[in-house]
């Protein structure tokens, strides 16, 4: 009554229930109450889902529900069947595990968003396995989705193994050819953009930079958004990641292989 057009409003909502590993249970601790899964170790993980959904952040479950929901995601084309949790719990786990902030303690990777629009399915995809540094490929008729990770098995992990070991002996013509990557191509600087809670989630930067690059190479600036992030500092390893990745990832190499070059999927 004391206005004449009604106030915008803003609405804090949980969004879709999805289902969540055999294993795992919602945070509801003070101190996590943020929606990340706990993982009970003495329980493993026997391949399946519980029936019951939750309210949850994780990402990895909110990719599968997208990618199997028949109402709003992909299920027409890509059932349960084509995909495997197995490989998908290790990625989950990663996902939830918990790293410290100057505010307590958060998960790894979350997502908190609203898709409100309809776009490409594989666009909007991509964009979800981006929150986890994802990629998606098919391959033996079946959804796989490689993620950059690192060691996967947590903090105590051994070194990944070689996956396939290619020498002058099972290379075409016995070449290698090698180049540097291109200057253009290593940011000195990253601004990622993400939802603020503290502003309504409306939009919010956060700026990342190496001195020592800058001064040697200038200032060269990246945007990038990180989708569906709401915590600056997820943004801020998303960020580091990506200054870290261009300024390690700097020369390349190129070579032709027989069919063994099957053996190696895309990411490893």
């Amino acid at each position: 009554e004391e206005y004449n057009t009604l106030p915008a409003r803003a609405y804090d909502i949980r969004g879709l229930k999805v289902q969540i590993p055999s294993n795992a249970t919602v945070n509801r601790t003070s101190d996590r109450l943020d929606g990340s899964l706990k993982f009970d170790d003495l329980k493993p993980f026997d391949g399946s889902l519980k029936d019951d959904r939750e309210w949850t952040t994780c990402p990895v479950c909110c990719f599968y529900d997208l990618l199997t929901n028949t109402r709003y995601g992909a299920g027409d084309f890509i059932s349960p069947e084509n995909l495997n949790w197995v490989d998908l719990i290790e990625l989950s786990k990663y996902c939830n595990e918990e790293v410290q902030t100057p505010e307590g303690p958060e998960a790894r990777f979350a997502i908190n968003t609203v898709l409100g629009s309809q776009a490409s399915a594989y666009e909007v995809l991509q964009d979800m396995a981006s929150i986890f540094r994802g990629m998606l490929f098919w391959k033996a008729d079946n959804v796989q989705i490689t993620a950059d990770h690192g060691n996967l098995g947590g903090k105590n992990a051994s070194p990944l193994a070689a996956i396939h070991v290619f020498s002058n002996s099972n290379v075409v013509n016995g070449a290698f050819v090698y180049n540097g990557s291109s200057l253009k191509t290593r940011s000195t600087r990253v601004r990622v953009r993400y939802n603020d809670p503290d502003n309504f989630f409306k939009p919010n930067f956060i700026v990342i930079e190496d001195r020592a690059l800058i001064e040697k190479y200038g200032v060269q600036e990246k945007s990038i958004v990180a989708f569906g992030c709401s915590s600056k500092y997820q943004a801020q390893r998303m960020g580091r990641w990506v200054l870290e990745s261009e300024k390690l990832h700097d020369d390349t190499v190129t070579f032709s292989v027989g069919l063994e070059g099957l053996n190696v999927l895309p990411g490893q």
